[in-house]
């Protein structure tokens, strides 16, 4: 990727500001602990270098990595890894020593080229008493830093480093720098040599990213340098801030906003995006950030815009990506993760890095601390959380708790277990929420939801779980799932569909003194169930039962618990309906299979329920002919119903 020579030193700034700010905020010049595998595996991850395939680890090498003793880097890579130990270990240090190791970035601009290398500053003992040395990735040894910049062997290059070599954040939060040449750049033959030839491990996310155009793939280029977590100050501050019981609310305390905002753009990104960097800079004193999750947004000078659904729909890919992912993605991102955290590389350390740092977005996003015993060492439910959380945000509906009732959350006021809700698969998130948008804010239609999800009949083959009841919200957006696939409909509209059929067998029901309801719905079955055993696709008992009503359901027309029946407002086809409901209620079991059958291979089955108006008696009384006439239109109808069963035995 070409580079300008106008932007060349904004571009190089930025790169700088995810080493300044590599560790926590402004820390990255802090030096860093390590011996053994833990200072190889930086130094490695450092210079960009080859990994082993881990699908190619030995049980020995397994061991080693669950001891964190393992050196990543394949047999190729450990020669320059270990030219440059032996270089830091040089002068009788012994192997056990720890170094204390800061990483300074060097921004290299040749060709239209920008390039990144590692310069490492390195100490033993008390840094207090002792000089620090600096090593290049050539393994070149310099006393001072200003050793570094008269004596380094790079090609000829426009050059930009840390001022004095040290990593300090001036007043606009970027490194202090300056720009200057490398000494190749008045010796001519170096002029001739193609700069990347002539540096020794492109480092990081900028020579991956500006070299090739791309991210290098891991286990064939280099090992992966982009920026997973760029900022890597980002975990660190919302770890250190829980642990010392300090807000991590990004709308009250502007570090923990400048953390996530951070965190969040580089990973979005991967490290491609430009001027990402400067996000951290800025969200500190936004105030574009309102105080309700729906309405965050933040604007940096750039125009770039970062929202809350940017935030938690990056944080829920990355998450399910790194749980879905190869063993050699993991490892790659892994190093990255530990690498910008300035934690010995591990993948158990950066899994568990994964989880804290989800459960953190978790609580940000709707999910109050009394839930998150559910999400604690479960990838997989703090998967679900978070594409929970990412939808909710999506379709504008809140996520609310209640510490009064620790195993459930409601969201857009319809309330949910908790249990039932991780239960679901990955996919089947944002069709809950497809249908949800099918159930009306008013409270009927809240229970008439609530109702329907325990109507639900199990399916065999389904993990075991405690509460039967905790599978049933699956079924549920399964048979959906399988409805809408079938009738070619949006999920939305057939779950309107479903609660108006079972609003309509419901108040039947209730006419007929039935209780509790015979209405239940099934996957296997592939459809829903009336009476004592008939079973209907959902479009054709709509269809059937639903889809001619005219009178609204009252929500509090009722007796006793029972609905009215001489209710005036009912119309023809209201009582049309209930008449065969009626019929359905009073088949017995083997007529119910039967008129299944009828009812799915006739495609005229509508006929059978077909009711003609019966010629009320003259001179009678308005009301005794109004009543045998709807008596006698139901003793046809049930006639139709058996004849109908009748063709279809002799069809069979």
């Amino acid at each position: 990727m070409e580079v300008t020579p106008e932007e060349w030193t904004e571009r190089a700034k930025e790169n700088m500001k995810k080493f300044l700010n590599r560790g926590g905020a402004c820390r990255g010049d802090e030096p860093q602990t390590l011996v053994g595998a833990a200072l190889e595996n930086t130094l490695g991850y450092a210079l960009n270098l080859t990994m082993k395939d881990p699908n190619e680890w030995t049980d020995d090498e397994l061991q080693q990595e669950y001891m964190e003793q393992l050196c990543f880097y394949d047999a190729e890579s450990r020669k320059t890894i270990d030219k440059l130990t032996q270089q830091m270990y040089a002068q009788g240090v012994v192997a056990e020593e720890p170094c204390h190791l800061t990483i300074l970035p060097i921004e290299l601009y040749a060709e239209g080229k920008l390039y990144e290398v590692a310069l490492f500053r390195y100490q033993f003992g008390d840094c207090n008493v002792t000089e620090p040395k600096y090593v290049d990735s050539y393994g070149r040894v310099y006393g001072s830093f200003r050793d570094f910049l008269r004596n380094n062997k790079y090609p000829s290059a426009e050059v930009m480093y840390p001022r004095e070599g040290r990593l300090e954040a001036g007043e606009d939060k970027t490194v202090q720098y300056e720009v200057g040449k490398t000494p190749a750049w008045k010796a001519y033959y170096f002029k001739a040599l193609d700069i990347a030839t002539g540096i020794i491990g492109i480092a990081g996310a900028t020579g991956a990213i500006f070299l090739s155009g791309g991210i290098a793939t891991p286990f064939v280029a280099a090992s992966i340098g982009s920026a997973l977590y760029a900022t890597g100050r980002s975990i660190d501050v919302l770890r250190d801030k829980s642990a010392h019981q300090e807000s991590l609310n990004p709308f009250r305390d502007s570090e923990s906003r400048t953390a996530w905002l951070s965190l969040t753009a580089h990973v979005l990104t991967f490290g491609t995006m430009p001027h990402i960097s400067a996000l951290s800079g800025v969200a500190s004193t936004s105030h574009s950030i309102a105080t309700g999750f729906k309405v965050c947004n933040f604007i940096n000078e750039t125009g770039n815009i970062i929202s809350d659904l940017v935030i938690c729909d990056t944080l829920s890919a990355m998450h399910s990506s790194y749980y879905n992912a190869s063993i050699e993605t993991r490892l790659a991102h892994a190093a990255s993760i530990c690498f910008w955290t300035k934690t010995p590389i591990s993948i158990r350390r950066a899994e568990l890095m994964m989880k804290n740092n989800a459960i953190v977005a978790l609580k940000l996003f709707g999910f109050e601390d009394h839930c998150c015993e559910y999400f604690n060492n479960d990838s997989h439910a703090i998967d679900i959380g978070l594409r929970i959380a990412k939808h909710s945000l999506e379709y504008n509906v809140l996520i609310g708790s209640d510490p009064s009732e620790p195993g459930t959350i409601r969201i857009d006021g319809t309330r949910f277990p908790i249990k039932a809700l991780l239960r679901l698969e990955p996919n089947e998130v944002e069709l809950l929420f497809d249908a949800l948008q099918g159930v009306t804010a008013t409270p009927g239609d809240r229970a008439l939801f609530h109702e329907l999800c325990l109507l639900v009949r199990p399916t065999s083959g389904l993990p075991p779980t405690e509460n039967e009841d905790d599978g049933k919200l699956h079924t549920l957006v399964r048979f959906l799932a399988e409805e809408a696939t079938r009738e070619c409909l949006p999920v939305n509209e057939l779950m309107e569909i479903l609660l108006q059929t079972y609003a309509v067998v419901k108040r039947c029901e209730e006419l007929a003194h039935v209780s509790p309801t015979t209405f239940g719905l099934s996957v296997e079955q592939g459809g829903l169930c009336i009476g004592r055993g008939l079973w209907m696709r959902l479009k054709p008992a709509y269809i059937l039962l639903a889809s001619k009503r005219t009178t609204p359901l009252p929500a509090d027309q009722t007796t006793d618990g029972k609905l009215l029946q001489d209710d005036p407002s009912k119309s023809t086809e209201d009582k049309d309906t209930e008449r065969v409901v009626r019929a359905i209620l009073d088949l017995n079991e083997e007529q119910c299979v039967r008129l299944t059958e009828v009812v799915r291979q006739d495609p005229n089955y509508l006929c059978i329920f077909k009711q003609k108006p019966h010629d009320a008696k003259t001179g009678d009384a308005v009301s005794n002919a109004e009543g045998q006439q709807d008596e006698q239109l139901y003793r046809n109808l049930k006639e139709n119903i058996l004849r109908a069963l009748e063709r279809g035995m002799d069809a069979s």
